[in-house]
C-alpha cells in the first residue's frame, strides 16, 4: 500500500519487520524481496510519486565546485523511483580485474569477491529488466563476432557489452506490486532526518522522520536499510550521532571520505580501414530483442601489467550542436533537444550536455553551437535520411509496444567515429563530502563536497588510448586520430563528476578500514545496513546502477536471516 505522510497523524510511530530509507532502485528492490519472503516492510521516501520541486532542493548542497562536480538537483532526484526516474537505462558489472589486488590503486581492497558476486547477476538483470546476464558478445551466436572485420580480441577487447534497460522508472514499473502488497507500506513526503541508536547500545532503536508541513513521525523496525543515493546516505550518517560520540559510521574517520565518480569524455576519433558497412556503430538486439551495445575494453592480465585502472569505451555521435557534422539527422535531433520540449525527450543533465552545455559529470561536454540556419542547411541538405531517422527513430523510441530504442548512433560513411571513454576514478582519501553549517528546510546539516582528481586518473586515460591506437594499427583495422596537441590538457578540461556517487561509505571486512562490513551492516551497528553505491570500494569502468541492484537482492537475502533469528 501507498500512504502520504499528510495522512498520518503528528507524533505517530510506524513499525516494520524492516524499514527502508529511500524508495529508488536498491530500495524498491529490497523492499519488495523482503516482503516476497514473508516479512513486512516500511518504505519511506522524502518525495512522493509525483516530483516536486520544494522536496527536491532538501537535496542541495551548501558548497562544491561548480567546475567539478554537477550540482544535486541534476544528480539525485527525490521521488518515488528515485534515481532512475533520470537514468539512461545503461547497465553494466564490474569486472573480476576490481576485485583483484591492484598494488597501484592503493590501500582499497574489497572484502567480497567477484566469484561472491555473480550468482546475483541475473537476479540484477530481472529487475532491471535488461535480459540475460551475459556481457560477453562472442556468448550471442546472433551477433557478429566483431566490431569490424579483422579486429579480433587480444590484449584489447571489442567484445565486452553494455546491456539496456527498457529505460525503467522502478517508480512506475513496480507500482503495481507496491500498491498491492500486503506487506509493504510506502509512506511518501517523509524525510529521514535522524537515525536513533538505543542509549549505551551499539543498536539503532528509530528514525526520526519529519514532512515539510513540520509533522514529526517515528520509526521502528528489527533491521534498516539507507538507500538514499550515495551523497544523500552519507549525509544521514554523518548528521546521527553514533554509539561512540562520533557521527554514526565514522568510527575509522572513513565516512564521507574516498568520494569517487568516473572519468569519461571524448579526446580522440578511431579511423576504421575496414568497409564502413561493416561497422557494428549502433545498438544490436540479443536473441531475446534487449538491445545492447559493444564497447573497446582491455583484458584484466594486461591491466594488471600495465597498472592501468579499469576502463571502457564506445563508438559515439559527434556533437550535435556543432552544424559541421553535416548530418541532417543529428541536426534534427539538437534542434528538438534545444527546443522548449526537449525536456519531454531525455533527463535533464542529458539535455544538457548534448545540446552543448558544459555539465560536470555528463556524457558530453561543452560544444560550439552552430546558428540554428546551419542546422536546418543541413536537414534540406540530408532531407531523405533526416526523414527516414525521424520516421524509424520515432517509431523505436515513442509509438513501439516493443522495447524502446535506448538513443541513436548516427552511420558515419567515413568510417570515423568519436570514441567516448568512461574510466575509473581511483580513491583518494581527500575526495570527499562533509557536513556544513547551513542547514535546509527540515534543519538537516547540508552537504560540503571536495571532489578531487589526480594525475594518476588522467594518466590512466592517455596511456588506454596510446594502447587502443597502437592495437588498431597492429591488427591494420585503423588508427585514432587525437582531437587535441595536449591530451592530458583536454582530459582535465572536460574533468568532472557527481552523478555516480561512490565510495563514501566504504566496505571494508574490518572496521578500522571502512564505514560497513561484507554484508552492508555498519560496523558495530549490526541492525543497521547502507545499500548504495556510496559503500563500493573502487569505482570500476561501469556507471553504478547494475551493481548497486546486485548488492540489493544480496542483502535482501542477508535481511531474511537476519530477520528471523531476531
Amino acid at each position: 500500500m501507498i500512504a502520504d505522510a499528510a495522512t498520518i497523524d503528528n507524533g505517530a510511530t510506524l513499525n516494520g519487520d524492516v524499514v527502508v530509507i529511500g524508495a529508488g532502485p536498491a530500495g524498491i528492490t529490497i523492499a519488495l524481496e523482503v516482503a516476497g519472503a514473508g516479512h513486512d516492510v516500511l518504505l519511506v521516501e522524502s518525495g512522493r510519486e509525483t516530483f516536486s520541486r520544494e522536496i527536491q532542493t532538501l537535496a542541495d548542497a551548501a558548497a562544491w565546485d561548480r567546475d567539478l562536480h554537477a550540482p544535486m538537483s541534476l544528480t539525485t532526484r527525490r521521488q518515488v523511483g528515485g534515481a532512475s526516474i533520470i537514468w539512461g537505462g545503461r547497465c553494466v558489472p564490474y569486472d573480476p580485474v576490481d576485485f583483484d589486488p591492484r598494488p597501484f590503486v592503493g590501500d582499497s581492497k574489497w572484502p567480497v569477491s567477484y566469484a561472491q558476486l555473480l550468482p546475483y547477476f541475473q537476479r540484477a538483470c530481472d529487475w532491471l529488466d535488461c535480459g540475460r546476464a551475459v556481457f560477453d558478445a562472442t556468448l550471442i551466436d546472433t551477433l557478429p563476432r566483431t566490431l569490424v572485420p579483422g579486429l579480433v580480441d587480444g590484449d584489447v577487447r571489442t567484445s565486452t557489452l553494455e546491456r539496456w534497460s527498457v529505460p525503467l522508472n522502478f517508480g512506475k514499473h513496480h507500482g503495481r506490486r507496491l500498491r498491492g502488497s500486503d506487506r509493504v507500506r510506502l509512506v511518501t513526503g517523509l524525510t529521514c532526518t535522524q537515525i536513533v541508536c538505543r542509549p549505551g547500545e551499539s543498536s539503532v532503536d528509530r528514525l526520526e522522520c519529519r514532512t515539510l508541513a513540520g509533522k514529526r513521525i517515528h520509526l521502528r523496525g528489527r533491521a534498516y536499510v539507507v538507500a538514499c543515493g550515495g551523497l544523500e546516505s552519507t549525509r544521514l550518517l554523518l548528521a546521527s550521532p553514533g554509539p561512540a560520540g562520533k557521527a554514526l559510521g565514522n568510527h575509522s574517520e572513513h565516512l564521507g571520505r574516498w568520494y569517487m565518480a568516473h572519468v569519461e569524455g571524448v579526446v580522440a576519433n578511431v579511423r576504421f580501414r575496414t568497409p564502413p558497412h561493416a561497422t557494428v556503430f549502433d545498438y544490436e538486439r540479443d536473441v531475446d530483442g534487449v538491445y545492447v551495445r559493444r564497447r573497446f575494453s582491455f583484458t584484466s592480465e594486461f591491466q594488471q601489467e600495465h597498472d592501468l585502472p579499469n576502463i571502457a569505451a564506445w563508438l559515439a555521435n559527434p556533437d550535435l550542436a556543432d552544424a559541421r557534422h553535416r548530418n541532417g539527422a543529428l541536426s534534427f535531433a539538437y534542434l528538438a533537444l534545444a527546443s522548449p520540449l526537449g525536456h519531454l525527450f531525455t533527463s535533464e543533465a542529458q539535455r544538457r550536455s548534448l545540446t552543448g552545455e558544459a555539465v560536470p559529470g555528463a556524457p558530453y561536454g561543452a560544444a560550439e553551437r552552430s546558428p540554428v540556419r546551419q542546422h536546418v542547411a543541413n536537414m534540406v541538405r540530408d532531407a531523405r535520411s533526416t526523414a527516414r531517422f525521424v520516421a524509424s527513430f520515432g517509431m523505436k523510441r515513442f509509438l513501439t509496444r516493443d522495447r524502446r530504442v535506448p538513443g541513436f548512433f548516427a552511420y558515419s560513411p567515413s568510417n570515423v567515429y568519436p570514441l567516448q571513454y568512461h574510466a575509473e576514478h581511483l580513491p583518494n582519501r581527500e575526495s570527499r563530502a562533509a557536513l556544513d553549517s547551513e542547514r535546509d528546510a527540515l534543519g538537516m546539516p547540508k552537504l560540503a563536497i571536495e571532489l578531487r582528481f589526480t594525475e594518476q586518473d588522467v594518466d590512466g586515460v592517455v596511456r588506454s588510448h596510446r594502447y587502443w591506437d597502437d592495437y588498431l594499427r597492429r591488427t591494420g583495422c585503423g588508427h585514432l586520430e587525437f582531437l587535441h596537441h595536449d591530451i592530458q590538457a583536454a582530459i582535465w578540461e572536460r574533468i568532472g563528476g557527481g552523478f555516480h556517487q561512490v565510495g563514501t561509505t566504504r566496505m571494508s571486512a574490518r572496521a578500522e578500514d571502512g564505514v560497513v562490513d561484507p554484508n552492508l551492516a555498519v560496523h558495530g551497528v549490526p541492525n543497521l545496513f547502507v545499500a548504495s553505491s556510496s559503500t563500493f570500494v573502487t569505482s570500476s569502468q561501469a556507471n553504478s546502477t547494475f551493481m548497486i541492484i546486485v548488492f540489493a537482492v544480496r542483502l535482501a537475502d542477508h535481511l531474511r536471516t537476519v530477520v528471523q533469528s531476531t
